[in-house]
């Protein structure tokens, strides 16, 4: 029996046109109607999960920064966070900001975006995060004049360039290093991964991992497709994630997290 369904966003629950269709969102529907919960549980911050959680029809509760935080849409905050310890994080913006990369700091309850990722990020489809975003020249230094906790780094940039610098990165030992494109990366404090995050928000609802299904397509959905009962890999996702999988749905582009409800609901 499946009481819970965690769905990753991007290359998941969003289409590559970067919406809900209507298939995902109607099955969303019936699932939460025979009193399933279905969060999200995502990399992005809970500014940036708002329109999609509106748009998929989810609960108001999510995992996201990748589980280092969990949030609730209604109270429009995080509940619970994990941040990096502060001189590893001052240190790791320090390193970062010498690079050719776009930056998106999640600081509390900021987001804190370097010059080059705002031309990044300029397109990037997500209402909550423009209204959100503050660019600074220098986000590490308002980190270190502000106070501001760390709990996590995403970075965007030149494939080719992140080899050495990602084995660098690789050295601290109180942070992981995961990913959800080729194109990026994403630090987050050891120890945390969106199953840790999924691990808290279902013990906080009374579920048991056993009872939650997971669907997502990318490395940094590793976590939380290793800690739940039911496994899912869309159809787009890698090859190492499908490996993972219980059960492989169909791809983004084909609603596969609609026939990936469908099927659990049946089985229920």
């Amino acid at each position: 029996m499946y009481r819970l369904i965690a769905l990753d966003i991007d290359g998941t629950l969003i289409g590559p046109d970067g919406r809900v269709s209507p298939a995902n969102r109607e099955a969303i529907a019936r699932a939460r109607a025979a009193g399933m919960k279905v969060v999200l549980c995502t990399g992005r911050s809970w500014q940036e999960s708002e329109d999609v959680a509106d748009q998929a029809g989810c609960d108001r509760v999510l995992v996201c920064q990748g589980g280092a935080a969990l949030a609730d849409l209604a109270l429009r905050r995080n509940t619970r966070r994990w941040d990096m310890p502060r001189e590893t994080g001052l240190a790791l913006v320090e390193r970062l900001e010498r690079e050719e990369l776009g930056l998106m700091l999640f600081a509390g309850e900021e987001l804190l975006v370097n010059p080059k990722g705002d031309e990044i990020f300029r397109t990037y489809p997500s209402a909550g995060f423009h209204r959100c975003k503050r660019v600074e020249g220098s986000p590490g230094a308002v980190l270190e004049r502000e106070g501001l906790p760390l709990s996590k780094i995403y970075a965007q940039g030149a494939p080719e360039t992140f080899p050495p610098l990602l084995a660098e990165l690789g050295e601290y030992a109180d942070v992981e290093l995961t990913s959800s494109a080729p194109y990026n990366f994403e630090i987050v404090p050891a120890g945390v991964d969106k199953g840790t995050g999924l691990a808290a928000l279902a013990e906080g609802l009374g579920i048991a991992l056993e009872e939650c299904a997971a669907i997502g397509d990318s490395d940094n959905d590793r976590g939380m497709l290793t800690a739940v009962g039911m496994p899912i890999a869309m159809g787009n996702a890698t090859e190492a994630i499908r490996a993972l999988a219980r059960r492989i749905t169909a791809s983004n582009r084909e609603d596969g997290v609609a026939r990936a409800i469908d099927r659990l609901l049946e089985e229920n």
